[in-house]
């Protein structure tokens, strides 16, 4: 294979190395390292140099990046607005994919570019949810040719046994490769960790999720964004239900198939039962004391008034509006006055 590698073009073999580097950004599993490493190794038989296939793999990799970056920037915020695009993906997890990138940034865009699988996703999701291209690119190129120039000198320095390359190269690949793996187990656990927090401290979670913002930036303001909202406001009102004892099992499940109906919850799991009344009431009181000193009172009072819009403005419910406002206003530290007026204003809006 090598007799009749080396014997094309040296233009060939560039424009081949060029393509494997950029497709790589799209079809991860291309073994463009492997074909870099090849590349340098040819260098010894007089068909390339090494700075030549460094230049041309690493220009090609980072303009294969940064044109699925600006495609993603460009028309991936109208394909997850669209119904088909909700449904891939869906705007709470938009919403904290952008949050998540925001938080890592430059730092996590470096490391993720040297771990194969992952560095093919980090283009696209930099440019859905608009990180700049500054600081998109820069960690990107820097990586890729940290990495690139890496292979190529490890092969030319080499050089005199292709087969020893691939071994040390598929070597690297499998650490790195294992290092992905462990990431992703590693994620995998944390994850079902918070879940199991989340089912220990359902209300809690549910009312960070209505108080944090439902969609990405880019769909701020949308009827997507407000209608992620709700559902997030309903979710919290079930939750307020499923948490007390006061409501029983048929009301909670009147409840439950309301919210479910309207809102498109489908079947959800509830808890085997509510804790006491007095446990309930020195749990919201804990956290209406965390919220005090996170949320400000005007976002309190924007989810009370988003809670009864989303539960009770049809009426459906309106045997159960006093216990579970009452409710939410222990969760969120306002006083019944303030919830009353925060009724009223929801219901000034709906014409009412």
């Amino acid at each position: 294979m090598l007799d009749w590698v080396s014997q094309l073009p040296p233009a060939a073999i560039y424009i081949v190395l060029a393509l494997l580097a950029a497709v790589e950004n799209v079809v991860p599993p291309v073994p463009s390292d492997a074909a870099v490493a090849l590349g340098a190794f040819l260098s010894h038989r007089g068909v390339t140099t090494p700075t030549a296939v460094f230049a041309v793999t690493w220009m090609a990799n980072l303009s294969g990046a940064a044109a699925v970056y600006f495609a993603a920037r460009q028309f991936g915020q109208r394909l997850f607005a669209t119904s088909v695009g909700r449904r891939l993906l869906a705007p709470r997890s938009l919403a904290v994919i952008e949050r998540e990138y925001l938080r890592f940034g430059t730092v996590g865009i470096f490391l993720s570019r040297f771990l194969p699988g992952v560095r093919a996703v980090v283009p696209p999701f930099a440019g859905l949810v608009r990180l700049g291209s500054v600081r998109t690119l820069l960690p990107m190129a820097i990586a890729s040719a940290i990495w690139y120039g890496g292979i190529t000198f490890f092969g030319a320095l080499i050089g005199s046994e292709w087969a020893r390359i691939n071994q040390i190269l598929s070597g690297v690949n499998r650490t790195l490769g294992l290092i992905s793996a462990g990431t992703i187990v590693a994620v995998v656990g944390w994850r079902w960790i918070v879940l199991r927090r989340r089912r220990r401290e359902r209300v809690w979670h549910a009312t960070r999720d209505a108080l944090e913002p439902a969609a990405p930036s880019f769909l701020a303001g949308t009827d997507i964004a407000e209608g992620s909202a709700r559902q997030a406001a309903a979710m919290l009102v079930l939750e307020l239900a499923y948490a007390d004892p006061v409501l029983t099992p048929a009301d909670r499940d009147v409840i439950a198939s309301h919210l479910g109906g309207k809102w498109g919850f489908g079947a959800r799991r509830a808890p085997s039962a509510p804790p006491s009344e007095e446990v309930r009431r020195s749990r919201f009181a804990a956290y209406a004391l965390r919220l005090g000193e996170r949320v400000g009172r005007r976002e309190r009072l924007e989810l009370v008034e988003r809670m009864w819009t989303v539960a009770f403005s049809d009426g459906a419910m309106g045997a159960h509006e006093d216990r579970l406002m009452t409710l939410a206003a222990e969760l969120l530290g306002v006083n019944p006055v303030e919830v009353a007026d925060a009724r009223k204003r929801a219901a000034g809006r709906r014409g009412e």
